[in-house]
């Protein structure tokens, strides 16, 4: 997992993509969190949680939220950000694989980057899901990666960003997407992230003894290739490039 913060911290100088104000998406997640465990308020914690945008539409919408973000200027602008917006917000500045919360949570989220390390390193944080952070019936919902649209029509798609590249491989023998981003004026300049795809069965086998049930699976959405690059909101599952796995604590 040598490539974490490496990798954040590039997207982020180049890119500033955590440095963002709220966006559209960041409502759509509030809207999704609120179809798959209801509108409720609640205590939430949100892990990997960038600049904070998802977090700050959560506590709009009367949630108390906490969030974990590895990387210091993404957990500052998540502070700005909930002062410019009048909401309280709890900022944990820390690596979640080692940050020592003071509470529990109805329903822990983790957006998008699922996968980081091997399986040893997920069933670790799922552990810490189910025993540290989840009060008893507390849910969590997270976004896994499928291998099917990432080994499948992903696979060697090349997106022009602007000022960068992005390119698209897939590891079939370890179930992983590559995902390599580089500067246009400096190529050699390569980072990357390394994800751990999970197809159900084998998230469900993942979270024997975690702790963790597996309860509903939700399909999201997929950038279609052709004719030219767009993106679909909702999809079938067998098409969906992520899904939210809805799991309760057991």
């Amino acid at each position: 997992m040598d490539w974490v913060k490496s990798f954040y911290t590039a997207q982020n100088d180049w890119m500033g993509v955590y440095l963002t104000p709220l966006e559209a998406r960041d409502q759509e997640r509030v809207a999704l969190v609120h179809e798959l465990v209801g509108a409720a308020p609640r205590r939430i914690l949100e892990l990997g949680a960038g600049g904070g945008q998802t977090a700050v539409a959560l506590a709009l919408a009367g949630h108390a939220v906490s969030m974990v973000e590895l990387l210091a200027p993404s957990a500052q602008h998540a502070r700005q950000l909930a002062a410019a917006h009048g909401v309280d917000l709890e900022v944990h500045q820390a690596d979640f694989y080692a940050v020592a919360l003071p509470q529990a949570f109805d329903l822990v989220l983790y957006w998008d980057s699922f996968g980081i390390g091997a399986d040893a390193d997920q069933r670790r944080l799922l552990r810490r899901v189910a025993q540290e952070w989840l009060v008893e019936g507390g849910e969590a919902l997270i976004e896994v990666g499928t291998p099917w649209y990432w080994g499948g029509i992903a696979d060697g798609q090349q997106v022009d960003l602007g000022d960068c590249w992005r390119r698209y491989t897939f590891d079939v023998a370890e179930s992983r997407l590559l995902d390599r981003w580089w500067r246009k004026a400096k190529p050699e300049m390569v980072v990357h992230q390394s994800l751990r795809c999970y197809h159900p069965a084998d998230l469900r086998l993942l979270l024997e003894g975690t702790g963790l049930e597996l309860q509903q699976v939700t399909p999201g959405g997929a950038i279609v290739y052709e004719p030219e690059p767009a993106w679909v909101k909702k999809v079938p599952l067998e098409e969906a490039m992520t899904y939210y796995a809805q799991m309760r604590r057991l």
